[in-house]
């Protein structure tokens, strides 16, 4: 019996009629008829969904549960997940059960399997013929749950892999040289022979998951018995026919050459076995009949004044004038709006953009701006160069950088460019470029000046459309993001790009949500959008300690970093933040890439490692920190000023917004405030950022003089970005800013008197450097 023939019977039926009380005894009934569940839960839904089990007794151990709930009442095939949760191994799976009768009610079965089974499973393969691994794949990387038996480095050129149907489940053996010395044969039927006994494995789980008689065994030994006999072999499962085909096509091939072979190359050990002691060698429980478990497209909202726009450019003689060097920095354009980003200027990046997009093979670009006052200006000589090349261009407005990164996932096209001065001061505007959804580095922008300056653009006429990617921003992020308990957050959007969104997420989440500067208006009267800054968030941890609100959240210019507030008014650093995260994403994915950057805290390695995560450090910087994340497949990644990237249950892009109801989540299911979560984590003498004023020119130069003179004997150099020496008891950095006329630093220490120690070291050092070179006492 299959939970979804229990969702169609009478008993389903009752169930979705019960009230809790009258649920229990259903609840039982069905752990009768489903022997290797653990437990089964029946989730009384209402028109709130998801949401209407916050008062339920039942509550979800995590947002796998959820997730499989979701699913389930999305119609979505339901297929099995294995999860970490408390300490202890689970497996669970869900069922709708719903009825035209009663339209506005419907139920989640949930089952969870007794996980002890699947161990014992495996343990039927003997483990001296080599290692069975099951793994979960995950979105973008894959966690061992189960391992039996070990493997020999000569058994990984055999390892074969099998997918299980209809779950996130693979199967993976390794033979051990023993077995391998049993089949000396040629390598393909030896990999056949494996790939059937993985076979053989694999319908084992299946028949734990979905119930399937012991059908797949049975045909797997028919292949075995019949791959070397002539005439029909009868099947119960067609999908393996072609396997026993060409299993049978290949020993019959290697009959006709193996007295070659073995005369060519006579090879020492045992003789090969027989087909007979093959047979008898694969007869093994696995393959017998009797079942493990008992049988019971964007739409075109095209301007017609846009159309109209003059795109002709006129070409520009001293290009090299209007290309200032500095303004090309590490992963972004940005400069004075003023006197660096002239329409001259941004005409010509335009067109060198719109070129080597169109070498790229892009034909469209998503444009959208923040809330500066320089900010439209410099879009409509951005658009018309585009549109110049060629170029497509779709118009999305006013938005936070987020929203951009958004939309190139899902308006049909991987590329965009973000008009926006992000963290800087009102003056400040540049340029932030997605290409073929990848984050731009050093060599992109070098590549668009080199372009600019050689003045050889292509030509054409594009036409310009406008979307709205909000609706689906936010729809997507709610029925994501579920809050058990509604909490009161204030939200400070500092006069930037988030002004409206920001408040309107949480508000849509059940939150009480009191606005702090969060009236758009581009010359950030109230406060620097710098929020990396801790002078910054003085207002907001008052307005949370005056509201006494659970939490507050910042947002930069642009919205791709965030900055928290406990409800005392403590500054949350992000590596703190990240810690929060990494407890409750790593603890779902046992084994995944957490990224973070060298300005972070060596607790949150440490605490990556203990919850069974691998720690990966990354240069500063945004962009770096998005490529170490696709390199990585990272479901994590945190930058110290406040960018943080979620490849589970997102996108991967930094987002300021996501991370902070991704926050207000974990504090809404848990039974302590965030000031006690904080209190909790490893804790250590630190300083926050520290920024040196240099000239813009001599920023490298002067870390690099530092590195060389670098005289730390009892600490271990890194020079991944920067100068960071690392100590048993802390360490120290220094660094060039990517984005402005800065050096930056940071300590950590076990005790306050040993950070003061290395902040001398560091002070006498650099002092050796420049005079200018100083560090706070």
């Amino acid at each position: 019996m299959r939970l979804q023939q229990v969702a169609d019977s009478a008993l389903g039926q009752q169930l979705l009629l019960a009230d809790e009380a009258a649920a229990e005894p259903l609840e039982r009934q069905i752990l009768r008829l489903f022997p290797e569940f653990s437990e089964v839960r029946a989730l009384l839904l209402s028109d709130l969904g998801t949401a209407s089990l916050s008062g339920s007794s039942h509550q979800l151990r995590n947002h796998i549960e959820l997730d499989l709930v979701r699913r389930a009442t999305a119609g979505d095939p339901s297929q099995p997940e294995t999860y970490r949760a408390d300490g202890q191994i689970y497996t669970s799976m869900a069922q709708l059960v719903r009825s035209d009768a009663s339209p506005g009610r419907q139920t989640v079965i949930l089952g969870t399997f007794d996980n002890a089974l699947i161990p014992r499973w495996l343990e039927l393969a003997d483990p001296a013929n080599g290692q069975v691994t099951l793994t979960q794949s995950h979105i973008q990387n894959g966690v061992d749950l189960i391992t039996v038996g070990s493997a020999d480095a000569g058994g990984e050129r055999y390892r074969v892999v099998y997918t299980v149907p209809d779950t996130s489940w693979q199967l993976e053996f390794t033979p051990s040289d023993a077995l391998i010395a049993q089949f000396q044969v040629t390598r393909l039927p030896l990999l056949l022979i494996l790939t059937v006994i993985l076979l053989g494995l694999a319908g084992g789980l299946l028949l734990l998951v979905s119930r399937i008689p012991g059908l797949l065994a049975s045909d797997v030994a028919q292949i075995i018995r019949g791959a070397g006999l002539r005439g029909q072999v009868q099947l119960h499962l067609p999908h393996l026919v072609p396997l026993g085909e060409h299993l049978r096509t290949l020993l019959t091939e290697h009959r006709g050459h193996s007295a070659v072979d073995d005369d060519e190359d006579e090879v020492e050990g045992p003789e090969a076995p027989k087909s007979s002691q093959a047979d008898n060698h694969l007869m093994h429980p696995l393959f017998q009949r009797t079942p493990l478990v008992e049988e019971d497209p964007v739409e075109d909202t095209r301007d017609d004044d846009l159309d109209t726009m003059d795109v002709t450019q006129e070409p520009v003689l001293n290009a090299e004038e209007f290309l200032p060097a500095q303004i090309f920095r590490a992963y972004d354009i940005r400069g004075n709006a003023e006197r660096e980003l002239g329409d001259t200027t941004v005409s010509l990046i335009g067109r060198a953009l719109g070129t080597i997009a169109a070498e790229n093979g892009e034909n469209t670009l998503i444009v959208g701006a923040d809330g500066r006052t320089s900010s439209p200006r410099i879009k409509s000589a951005l658009i018309k160069a585009l549109l110049s090349t060629g170029r497509d261009v779709i118009d999305i407005g006013v938005v936070p950088t987020p929203l951009l990164y958004y939309a190139t996932r899902t308006l049909q096209t991987r590329s965009g460019v973000m008009i926006t001065g992000s963290h800087n001061p009102a003056t400040a505007n540049g340029l932030k470029i997605v290409l073929k959804n990848a984050p731009s580095a050093a060599g992109l922008m070098q590549r668009i000046r080199d372009t600019a300056l050689g003045g050889d653009f292509r030509e054409g006429r594009g036409t310009l459309s406008k979307a709205d990617p909000l609706p689906a921003y936010l729809e997507e992020i709610i029925s994501d993001i579920t809050l058990p308990v509604p909490l009161k957050v204030v939200v400070d959007a500092g006069n930037g790009a988030t002004s409206e969104i920001a408040p309107q997420l949480f508000a849509e989440l059940g939150c009480d949500v009191m606005q702090l500067y969060c009236e758009m208006d581009g010359r950030f009267p109230n406060r620097s959008p710098d929020t990396s800054r801790e002078e910054n968030l003085a207002d907001l941890a008052a307005a949370v300690r005056h509201n006494r609100a659970d939490l507050g959240v910042a947002f930069d210019g642009d919205g791709d970093r965030v900055a928290v507030v406990t409800g005392s008014g403590r500054i949350l650093r992000t590596d703190q933040l990240m810690m929060l995260y990494v407890e409750d994403v790593v603890s779902r994915n046992p084994g995944t890439d957490v990224v973070f950057d060298v300005k972070c805290s060596r607790n949150l390695g440490q605490l990556i490692v203990e919850h069974g995560g691998r720690p990966v450090l990354s240069k500063t910087g945004h962009a770096f920190m998005r490529e170490k994340m696709v390199e990585t497949n990272a479901l994590l990644g945190g930058e110290f000023s406040g960018h943080i990237f979620f490849g589970e249950r997102w996108h991967g892009f930094d987002d300021g917004m996501y991370a902070a109801v991704r926050l207000a989540e974990i504090l809404s299911n848990q039974n302590q405030s965030l000031d006690e979560l904080l209190d909790a984590l490893p804790q250590s003498a630190n300083t926050p950022e520290i920024l040196i004023p240099v000239p813009d020119a001599d920023k490298f130069a002067l870390v690099r003089q530092l590195i060389d003179g670098a005289y730390f004997p009892e600490g271990k150099v890194n020079t991944l970005d920067g100068l960071r020496v690392d100590f048993n008891d802390g360490w120290g950095l220094v660094r060039a800013s990517n984005t402005s006329a800065a050096l930056t630093a940071r300590f950590e220490a076990s005790t306050a008197e040993r950070l003061r120690a290395i902040m001398a070291d560091f002070r006498d050092q650099m002092a050796v450097v420049s005079p200018q070179l100083t560090l706070p006492e």
